[in-house]
């Protein structure tokens, strides 16, 4: 069964991300597949943070929100910075089918 998630990148506990989207996806295997293209642009970018260790687990712990009766509406998150300041993040949240159809008739 398909599940729905938000992905979003940006820093932490601010209201406007750098960038989000919502996606449909059949595996854990295929969101961590998704997670580890974000963290290898964010790594290419020159941050640290968001090891491979670290988006498997990212994309567990979200994979395992998804099947709960009644998710949390919380982000996920895998941190990432600069060297010392790691004050970004990647952020998972589940969203619903509805969401995700709306998203895609909103895209520009």
């Amino acid at each position: 069964m398909a599940k729905y998630f938000y992905i979003s990148q940006g820093l932490r506990g601010c209201y406007m991300p750098d960038s989000i989207w919502c996606a449909r996806f059949e595996t854990r295997l295929a969101l961590k597949a998704a997670l580890e293209n974000e963290a290898f642009d964010i790594r290419d970018a020159g941050f640290v943070g968001l090891n491979k260790r670290a988006v498997a687990s990212l994309a567990a712990n979200a994979w395992r929100e998804a099947n709960k009766p009644n998710p949390s509406i919380y982000p996920h998150v895998g941190g990432y910075g600069q060297p010392g300041n790691a004050h970004s993040g990647l952020h998972v949240s589940v969203a619903s089918r509805a969401e995700y159809i709306d998203s895609q008739s909103n895209e520009y």
